[in-house]
């Protein structure tokens, strides 16, 4: 059996399938990268949004008006949305240190 060298350079064990996944395995990061950063952004702005403090959920059940209304759990909120975005970055980085051999052929 012979072993192709382009799947050990793409890191690919020797006999990996090479199928569709295989082909739009960019697509789904390009995908996953623009979700991290869309979450994450959205996270962030929202709990300071007039939204947040006005909002069907909270009309219904009032007693959460001064869990929602707390400070500290803006902040966790919009430091999950930090989070996303931090993770958008690290998938941009590795997307691209991933594509360099990919391109340079």
């Amino acid at each position: 059996m012979a072993v192709d060298h382009q799947d050990e350079r793409r890191g690919l064990p020797p006999g990996a399938r090479k199928g569709p996944l295989l082909r739009f395995g960019w697509f789904w990061q390009i995908l996953y990268i623009l979700y991290s950063l869309e979450v994450g952004v959205f996270l962030v702005f929202l709990p300071w949004m007039r939204i947040w403090d006005n909002n069907y959920l909270l009309y219904l059940y009032p007693r959460l008006v001064p869990i929602v209304g707390n400070p500290f759990l803006k902040g966790a909120v919009l430091g999950l949305g930090i989070v996303n975005i931090l993770i958008g970055i690290h998938e941009i980085v590795h997307l691209r240190q991933g594509s360099i051999g990919c391109l340079s052929r």
